[in-house]
This record gives C-alpha cells, sequence and structure tokens, in this order.
C-alpha cells in the first residue's frame, strides 16, 4: 500500500498530508510539518485520533447504544452528549480534547446538582472508554478528573409513625395504592411505574421483569410480595390486563415529575424536611435490616446484585444505637 506524503497547498502556504478521506493540517512550517508527518506514520493506529470529532464519536457511539441499550438509557446519553456538544463545538477533535472543556461545560450548568454533574460527566466519558474498548482510540482523554464532584447520597428515612401520617395525607386511592406497593416491596419507584399485567405472576406471588427490562439488563428481576402488595396488583391486572398497573386520576400512567410534584406537596403539608419516593425504598431495607432481616435475603429482595451495596448504602443504621446494641447482644448469643 502506498504511504501518503506530505503536500504544501500554496494558497494557504500550509503543508497537508491525506490519510484516508481526510486531509490533517500539518502547519506551514516545512521542517515541522515533516516532524509532525513522521509522528503520525510512527503511529498510525492513532491516526483516527487525530481526525475524528468529539461530535463525530459520540454519533458512532449513539448509534451503537440504539440497538444495545434500552431507549431511555440511550434518551439519557443523547440529552448529555448533546449539551457537551452544544458547549464545544462540533469541530473539535479528539486529540484536543481537555479537561478544561468539561470544566467549562459544568460553568455553564449552575445550577446542576453534585449528583448531576457527576452523572452527566460520566456520560460523556463513557463513549471515549468504549471507543478504547473497541480498538478505536489508544486512550480516553478526560479518563481521569480530578475535580469531578462526588454523587450525593440521600439518606432519606421514614419511619413507621411518619410513614402513617404520609398515607394519611394522601386523598386518593391510586397514589395511595402507588406509595403502599412501593412501602410493602421495596421496589424501585420505576419499577412500579413500569409494572404491567404481564410482569405479574399471582399463582406464586411475584412480579418479574425480564432481564431487558431490568436495571443492568443483565438478570431477571424478581419482586416477592406481601398479602398486601399482591392484594393491589390483583385487583388492577384484572381490570388493566394491558399498559401499566398504576394510573393517576385521569387514566394516565405516572411519571417521574408527577410523583415528585406529589410528594412534593405533601411534605409542605405534614411538615417533613424531605419526601421522596426513593426515600420509601430505604424505609423498607432499614426496617427490615432493624427487624431481622439478614443482609443476603434483603439484597436479593431488594434486587442489588450483592450485600456490599447493602452496607454501603444503609451506614445510617450506625445512627440507631438500640438497634446496634440488640444486635450486639444477639452476637452473644444473649
Amino acid at each position: 500500500m502506498k504511504q501518503p506524503k506530505p503536500f504544501f497547498r500554496r494558497f494557504t502556504k500550509t503543508w497537508y498530508v491525506q490519510i484516508g478521506k481526510r486531509q490533517i493540517n500539518l502547519g506551514r512550517d516545512k521542517k515541522l510539518a515533516w516532524e509532525k508527518y513522521h509522528e503520525l506514520m510512527a503511529k498510525r493506529d492513532t491516526v483516527s485520533e487525530q481526525l475524528a470529532t468529539v461530535a463525530q464519536l459520540f454519533e458512532v457511539y449513539l448509534e451503537w447504544c440504539s440497538t444495545r441499550r434500552s431507549k431511555g438509557t440511550y434518551d439519557n446519553n443523547r440529552l448529555y452528549l448533546r449539551s457537551f456538544i452544544d458547549c464545544i463545538g462540533m469541530r473539535l477533535a479528539i486529540a484536543k480534547l481537555r479537561p478544561h472543556h468539561i470544566t467549562t461545560w459544568m460553568d455553564e450548568h449552575p445550577g446542576w446538582t453534585d449528583t448531576t454533574c457527576n452523572d452527566a460527566i460520566s456520560i460523556v466519558q463513557r463513549p471515549f472508554n468504549w471507543a478504547v474498548k473497541q480498538g478505536r482510540l489508544e486512550r480516553n482523554p478526560i479518563a481521569h478528573l480530578e475535580d469531578k464532584p462526588s454523587r450525593r447520597r440521600r439518606e432519606v428515612v421514614y419511619t413507621p409513625e411518619q410513614w402513617e401520617k404520609i398515607v394519611g395525607a394522601i386523598r386518593d386511592d391510586e397514589f395511595l395504592a402507588l406509595m403502599t406497593f412501593l412501602w410493602e416491596t421495596g421496589c424501585r419507584p420505576k419499577e412500579a411505574r413500569q409494572l404491567e399485567a404481564r410482569h405479574v405472576d399471582l399463582r406464586n406471588g411475584v412480579v418479574v421483569f425480564p432481564a431487558s427490562e431490568s436495571k443492568g439488563e443483565k438478570h431477571p428481576r424478581v419482586l416477592f410480595l406481601n398479602d398486601a402488595a399482591l392484594a393491589i396488583v390483583s385487583t388492577r391486572c384484572e381490570s388493566r390486563p394491558s399498559g401499566s398497573l398504576f394510573l393517576n386520576t385521569r387514566g394516565n400512567p405516572w411519571t417521574k415529575d408527577a410523583i415528585k410534584c406529589r410528594l412534593s406537596r405533601i411534605k409542605v403539608k405534614i411538615s417533613l424536611p424531605a419526601l421522596c419516593a426513593y426515600g420509601i425504598r430505604h424505609s423498607f431495607a432499614t426496617e427490615g435490616l432493624k427487624n431481622g432481616v439478614d443482609s443476603i435475603s434483603l439484597a436479593a429482595l431488594m434486587g442489588h446484585s450483592d450485600v456490599s451495596m447493602i452496607a454501603r448504602t444503609y451506614q445510617h443504621l450506625a445512627r440507631h444505637p438500640q438497634f446496634l446494641r440488640e444486635q450486639a447482644r444477639k452476637a452473644r448469643g444473649a
């Protein structure tokens, strides 16, 4: 195969080399241009990095995601990747991408929380990690960011007494059913919103989401229903054989924002410092541990892949001295 050679364009007084369908600018100085040319030829496997723009990489990555990831994951990735391109422009080459471009992007969104910033940066890093694994790039230019904000985990937990006040403030049966289902199963709010009759096995008292519809998309997600949760889904499976089981008073499926708005109003009404749907899941785990459910069983009930998630997420139990004293007593067989 004939090796490309640098050429001089008189109109721009610049040296170029054509590799494939693209021309690389080598600069105006002949000596420096040839030095850069030889560097490129010595690293032919990284030439694609010199050529491709960040926008082009994102486009290829999103196309890959569209057939291998869920629609929700694709849409979320697309949202933040487009936002980043709006900041850096369509023509920035991957080879010229630097951490300061991330900093500039973050500065344009002062309203984002640390958790949102962390998620957004992780999504932007993902195409580069993917390209490295695919052999499209040698390295990720933004793999290590010193100022990447940490995710802030909200340790929101409700006691049974607080829960009684919460449900007492709910006026319609549909929202009450949704909240009660979360409380009785400890499922993720998204799982409850997406629950359909086809997922429910009434005979065995379980809900089964196939791997393709589960978090991580690796294993089926199984929810074990107690009597209260089973009663809630049984009546809805009969009246709603297709579509979402949990609907609002207008007959529409619940959305994340709609649930958030309802809980925000209830929070003010009963004077709680914080109230969110995920706090109900945390409460399920907290009460389970306090009631003697072992970590392995609890991890299975909540759909965690291992018990370490339980240990990391529910460290707030250390602030329950009475519970820990009881555990210490049990540890000695007392």
